[in-house]
């Protein structure tokens, strides 16, 4: 079963999201998608700029028999290069798409297209449940992010990935307004392992957030105790009952393959996957 079928029969799959190497490196891009094994069913690959394209290298993971889903970036892209690209999409076998913004510096110029518009471009051409937006669960003005997810979902998207959790409570709060207006809602989860004070406060300066101070005693502690609070937040995801997937993000680009060992033991640990 496909992630999107898998979602939409309450399995509670997991994702991989992953960045691709700057050229087309077919051993690197497998090498970073076969980081969590048999405990991922789909790699979500990253668009950024000066790297292989999320699109191109969705297209080579297929090749290779894994299930990709494919960043659709909006930003400085106008409906008809879009439409290009989600025909190929679908015509070289990627069969989900994640719709966002994205962060880069292109300009969005008059003709620029709305991820509304995308989202409706992209219903022609993959299965129902199979499209998903965005949602920054951080924001300050979170009534007008919710407003702006409205029209995504409206559009045709089924299912919305948040960015990484890690104030459960405040995220439990931010989900359950999103369940409550479309309860239809698929929500996909991020989580990251933090394992330092460093890369602790990296991800507070890119997100733009506080993180609770009792994850930051726990990283504090060592290694092993950062540990048991990402097992903690899967855990709180699992049975939280607002979250139906969850996507996973390393803070390192390409961990070693005994970071995805013991990724996929607190998966398990936390009662997520077989």
């Amino acid at each position: 079963m496909s992630f999107s079928e898998r979602l939409a029969a309450g399995q509670f799959p997991v994702a991989l999201e992953i960045t691709p190497p700057q050229t087309p490196l077919p051993k690197v891009l497998l090498r970073r998608a076969r980081l969590l094994g048999d405990a991922a069913c789909a790699v979500n690959v990253i668009q950024r700029p000066g790297r292989q394209s999320s699109l191109d290298a969705s297209c080579d993971l297929v090749a290779s028999g894994i299930e990709p889903a494919w960043h659709l970036v909006t930003r400085g892209k106008t409906a008809a290069e879009a439409a290009t690209e989600i025909e190929r999409a679908a015509a070289c076998g990627v069969r989900q798409v994640l719709c966002i913004r994205g962060d880069h510096e292109a300009p969005d110029g008059p003709a620029g297209m709305t991820i509304k518009e995308a989202v409706t471009l992209a219903r022609g051409h993959f299965a129902p449940g199979s499209i998903g937006v965005t949602l920054n669960q951080h924001v300050p003005d979170m009534d007008a992010a919710l407003r702006n997810l409205g029209g995504k979902l409206t559009a045709g998207a089924s299912y919305v990935q948040t960015q990484p959790v890690f104030d459960t409570a405040a995220a439990g709060e931010c989900f359950a307004q999103v369940l409550d207006r479309w309860p239809a809602t698929k929500v996909v989860a991020m989580a990251m392992p933090l394992l330092s004070a460093e890369a602790a406060a990296r991800i507070e300066a890119r997100l733009g957030v506080s993180l609770p101070e009792e994850l930051h005693s726990r990283v504090a502690r060592g290694e092993e105790a950062a540990w048991e609070a990402f097992t903690g937040t899967l855990a709180w995801l699992a049975a939280s009952g607002l979250v139906h997937g969850v996507a996973i993000m390393t803070f390192e680009m390409d961990p070693p393959p005994a970071m995805g060992e013991r990724i996929v033991r607190s998966l398990r640990e936390a009662g997520i996957g077989g």
